[in-house]
């Protein structure tokens, strides 16, 4: 005697479905993640100001964090509170798209007034009949134009390099010049023996992420068969040492400001 098999509920399989969507998907991301890791370039730059220069820069200007216009305070009535050194990331991402796809468009052929149609290939496209009137307003009375509708392929390739500073904000970097003598030897060694180490707070699959929906925002709506490809070429993170003091100024009003230990400038 043949016995059905009960039927699984429908809530059930597409509970199912949606875990292993869901399994695939942090697989994938988790995958991801270890491939940046591995690819991503950690670069420290070295300190070109010891802590006692980096005083000095900002005993120099700290009466023109309070100034105005029309008064700026003494030096004597702005005190340095505190001064500490930390190492910020900017990340930067860089990568191409190319895509190559059909679009649809329309061109317009002028031709002359004595021409009925047009043949292209296998498709004919005829002349429209203009009117006394239009005959009249045409500004090119020995000719007429006709529009014809067609498809057209296209093949588009771009590139981009992004940099996001510590707080995760896209910036315009700063120019670094990275050689030997300007970045650690031991990066790793540095950043673990830091006080202080200001991380990215975005993931770097986020970052590409972002680069890559920069880099295919240019692409139209209306297309097909769409064969694209984005490439990340490199991820870069370089941690900027920055020497930050809190000042204390005339009616005990608050400052900070910031020195740029590899460029030695107040940022």
């Amino acid at each position: 005697m043949n016995h059905k098999q009960p039927r699984a509920d429908k809530s059930e399989i597409k509970k199912t479905r949606k875990s292993e969507n869901l399994f695939n998907s942090h697989d994938k991301l988790s995958h991801m993640a270890e491939s940046y890791d591995s690819s991503t370039r950690v670069v420290v730059l070295r300190l070109a100001l010891t802590e006692d220069s980096a005083r000095s820069l900002i005993e120099r200007k700290k009466d023109t964090v309070f100034g105005s216009v029309f008064s700026s305070p003494k030096k004597d009535d702005v005190q340095i509170q505190d001064l500490a050194l930390s190492y910020e990331c900017l990340r930067t991402v860089s990568g191409s798209y190319a895509a190559d796809y059909l679009r649809n468009a329309t061109h317009t052929l002028r031709v002359d007034k004595s021409v009925r149609n047009v043949i292209i290939g296998d498709a004919s496209f005829d002349v429209p009949i203009k009117s006394r009137i239009q005959k009249a307003l045409s500004v090119r009375r020995g000719s007429t134009k006709i529009n014809i509708d067609l498809k057209e392929h296209v093949y588009a390739q771009s590139s981009l390099t992004l940099t996001f500073d510590a707080s995760g904000s896209e910036i315009k970097p700063p120019k670094y010049k990275i050689t030997s003598t300007t970045a650690e030897v031991k990066p790793a060694d540095i950043l673990d023996s830091a006080l202080a180490v200001k991380r990215q707070p975005i993931e770097r699959a986020d970052a590409v992420a972002i680069l890559e929906e920069r880099l295919k925002a240019p692409l139209e709506d209306d297309i097909e068969d769409l064969n694209d490809q984005f490439d990340l070429d490199e991820i870069v993170e370089m941690y900027v040492p920055i020497f930050e003091a809190r000042l204390r100024g005339p009616r005990n009003k608050v400052a900070i400001i910031r020195v740029d230990a590899a460029r030695k400038k107040i940022i």
